[in-house]
């Protein structure tokens, strides 16, 4: 079974473009491939599935406090290991 992260990817880049038709066209993909892709058939080349995501994070505004400057800064976990010893 082909993982449901594709198929819920492409299903919002269609619903974000207009349908699956716009979405094949924006992809540059035949519409008969991208139905396989998202009824589960195939998985979408990497390329074509990277292009999806960027549609849906360039249309997905962030939540509202996302850049409000409250989430830690990311840590080196290597670091703090090597301490730990």
């Amino acid at each position: 079974m082909v993982s449901i992260v594709y198929f819920r990817t492409l299903r919002k880049a269609a619903d974000l473009v207009g349908g699956r038709k716009k979405l094949a066209r924006h992809l540059r993909v035949p519409l008969a491939e991208l139905e396989s892709w998202m009824s589960g058939g195939q998985v979408p080349p990497i390329g074509v599935f990277l292009r999806a995501v960027d549609l849906v994070l360039d249309e997905t505004h962030a939540p509202p406090d996302a850049d409000s400057g409250d989430v830690s800064p990311p840590q080196d976990c290597a670091s703090s290991a090597s301490s730990m010893i």
